[in-house]
């Protein structure tokens, strides 16, 4: 197995569902994360050629972790836990049919259902969030070409010799090789960059007035070479004498050690917050076969694509729809045939 595909499922089905929200099915419910998730998979395939595609999806109670350690952190989503508990045991009523939570609960199932049917892996462990199962799955996979589709920043951090990133709305795919003229520094500096950043939509604060222009202005050398706090530290103290009008940036610096600690812990996607039931799935989704299910079938999923009117959405026909997804289950099926031979042989 050369080359697998990894997919942050809440974050493209969000994605595409608020891309795609006058799509709606024949029973008159928001598909457009649905049919957009497939869509945008089946472009992602075949641009990336992967031998497996694996669908990370953020637990229940997910990034409980995260929030035990640092309260701020999705503060105001943490509400929905409950809420997302009450969907979870078919427990609905009071809800508006509308509800946001709801509306993208009922996507994701869908979603999960086809993607079984589509002989695509799928990992979801309580109180863990996708973007650690990707961490984790690139930590434990070694020998693996690894591509991460998402626009999520956080994930550049990741990127290595054999791990990349892929951007689903422009499809660039984000190398070690081209990330200095896609972002104008090293990949190496990818989670420092972000510890000063911080990051709004998750509650992390960052550091007021130190933004990366900023950065890679006062500190050119990060543009090319590894950086550590204590190094951006010393060289601060430095530049601080010798340009005295600055004084109030170079301090910030200096004095954000705390918290740019604390944010890279909250970041670093390099020790993931996990418990060993990830460990666990993430070591069988990734070394192991699929389950040899024969009733697993493509021609199920185009029969559900036309049931819920997806077709009139995509003007190709439902044959060219779902062809890229055969090139999947049939390296599937060859890592079956490749695993069990290695069993009988006692490797």
């Amino acid at each position: 197995m050369n080359k697998t595909l990894l997919v942050d499922g809440f974050l493209n089905l969000k994605r595409n569902h608020y891309k795609r929200l006058n799509i709606k099915d024949n029973q008159g419910n928001y598909c457009g994360g649905t049919f957009g998730f497939l869509d945008s998979l089946r472009v992602a395939i075949n641009r990336v050629m992967p031998d497996r595609v694996v669908v990370m999806w953020d637990g229940f109670n997910a990034g409980k972790y995260r929030y035990d350690f640092y309260k701020p952190y999705k503060a105001n989503k943490q509400k929905n836990w409950e809420l997302e508990k009450q969907i979870l045991y078919g427990q609905n009523y009071g809800i508006p049919n509308d509800n946001e939570t709801l509306v993208l609960f009922r996507q994701k199932e869908k979603i999960q259902e086809y993607l079984d049917e589509l002989s695509i892996r799928q990992v979801q462990v309580d109180y863990i969030e996708a973007d650690d199962l990707i961490g984790l799955y690139c930590l434990r996979s070694p020998g693996q070409e690894i591509v991460i589709m998402s626009r999520d920043g956080d994930y550049l951090q990741l990127i290595d010799n054999n791990v990349s990133v892929l951007t689903p709305d422009s499809l660039l795919l984000v190398t070690k090789n081209n990330f200095f003229n896609t972002y104008g520094y090293t990949h190496e500096n990818a989670l420092l960059i972000k510890s000063f950043k911080g990051d709004k939509s998750d509650g992390i604060k960052g550091i007021l007035g130190v933004s990366e222009k900023k950065l890679l202005e006062n500190f050119p050398n990060m543009k090319k070479e590894k950086y550590f706090y204590p190094r951006l530290v010393d060289e601060a103290y430095s530049k601080k004498e010798k340009q005295k009008g600055r004084s109030r940036f170079f301090d910030k610096i200096i004095n954000s050690e705390a918290e740019l600690y604390r944010n890279a812990k909250l970041m670093n996607l390099k020790k993931p917050f996990i418990n060993q039931q990830a460990v666990d799935e993430i070591m069988s989704v990734s070394r192991g076969p699929m389950s040899s299910d024969e009733s697993r079938s493509i021609s199920e999923a185009m029969t559900m694509f036309v049931k819920n009117g997806f077709q009139r959405h995509f003007g190709q026909g439902v044959d060219f729809f779902f062809r890229p997804y055969y090139r999947v289950q049939m390296k599937e099926k060859e890592y079956i045939d490749y695993y069990n031979n290695l069993k009988e042989k006692g490797k």
